[in-house]
This record gives structure tokens, sequence and C-alpha cells, in this order.
């Protein structure tokens, strides 16, 4: 008996997600900066690459004592992938892909097709 492997598709959603990164990074706009996350979004025809970071400074009115940071911590109940990156092409959602600078990573939505070739080409 022969066995074939078939591929998760892991591998091609994070050679997308490299491929974007910095185009949405270099030529994104700033969407969001409030509460635990930055949003930059890039809209380019069709497209649209959103990419969010937990980076941000705490507002003037939040408090920046280390008990609020503990206790927002502690309102997630696993440790979470801090890093995004969504791809929408003509309002469908084709890749969600969250990971950790560790390099761990989950795959949460991946349409195939021929789209991916089209956004390793832009």
């Amino acid at each position: 008996m022969n066995l074939t492997l078939v591929s998760s598709g892991d591998d091609q959603a994070l050679a997308i997600r490299d491929h974007l990164l910095p185009l949405v990074r270099e030529g994104g706009t700033l969407e969001l900066q409030r509460d635990a996350i930055r949003l930059l979004s890039l809209r380019t025809g069709a497209w649209t690459v959103e990419h969010w970071t937990p980076f941000n400074d705490l507002s003037p009115e939040e408090a920046s004592s280390p008990g609020y940071r503990h206790a927002v911590e502690r309102q997630h109940t696993r440790p979470g992938l801090p890093y995004g990156l969504e791809v929408w092409r003509a309002g469908t959602k084709l890749l969600c892909i969250l990971w950790a600078d560790g390099g761990k990573f989950e795959v949460l939505d991946f349409v195939r097709g021929s789209w991916e070739a089209d956004a390793l080409a832009l």
C-alpha cells in the first residue's frame, strides 16, 4: 500500500504571510490603535490585507500600573498568539493566520485557490 501525504497548506499560508507582511507594514494605514492592539490595513484594488500587533502605548486615561497589566493578562484563558494577518479579496476572507515571536502559529482560515499566486505577485 502506498501512502500519499496531503499538505495542510500551512507552508503556503506562511509563504503568503511572509510576502504580504512587509507590504502592509510599509504601505499600510494605521486603522486602530486602542486597548491591546494596533491594526494596519493595506487596500490595493480588490485586496485588503490587515495586520495587527500587540504593541500599543497606553492612553492617558488608562492605568499604566503593573496591577492593571496583570489584570488584563488574567482575562485570557490560554496564551494568545499576539500577531495576526487577514487577507481579503473582493469582500471574501481568504486567509487568517495568527503567530507569536517564538515561531508558534495557527492558520484559522485558508481558502485554497488561484488567488494564492496573485497574492504572491503583489
